[in-house]
């Protein structure tokens, strides 16, 4: 019996929060196709589930203490829309952001979307509040 698209999405939510929470990115080997390919706008498209992986591990370094809390999830047939907001502190640096840690609590809020085919998920297109995350570290002047 095939595993329905909200069974595959909470066994994803589990397997991101080992993989950034942890450091088990293997968790992500159950729910993301081998090919999958990886949008989060403005930064480069990851193509292959090797590549997100070891791109996981190098981003992780820069913030610590997380938490992510799962505000609404919608799945219609094979297709999935989660919004969430990651609760972290802002410890290290990586390569995606350079900058010099803050030690800042923050609140960085995205949805995402998710195609599936054959029980795996094969794109995942993220839009997230980059801005936002960028001003609560004080990179970028808040606006007014």
């Amino acid at each position: 019996m095939s595993k329905s698209t909200k069974e595959i999405m909470a066994r994803e939510r589990w397997a991101v929060e080992e993989a950034f929470n942890k450091g088990n990115v293997d968790a992500l080997d159950e729910v993301f196709s081998p090919d999958a390919v990886f949008h989060s706008p403005p930064f480069p498209d990851i193509k292959g589930l090797e590549a997100y992986k070891r791109d996981a591990t190098t981003r992780r370094p820069a913030f610590t203490d997380r938490r992510i809390e799962w505000e609404e999830i919608i799945c219609e047939g094979n297709t999935a829309v989660q919004r969430y907001v990651f609760h972290m502190k802002h410890t290290g640096t990586n390569p995606m952001l350079p900058f010099p840690p803050t030690g800042k609590e923050v609140a960085f809020k995205g949805c995402a979307f998710y195609h599936l085919k054959n029980g795996r998920i094969v794109e995942f297109i993220e839009y997230a509040d980059y801005l936002g995350l960028f001003k609560q570290l004080g990179i970028v002047p808040s606006m007014g």
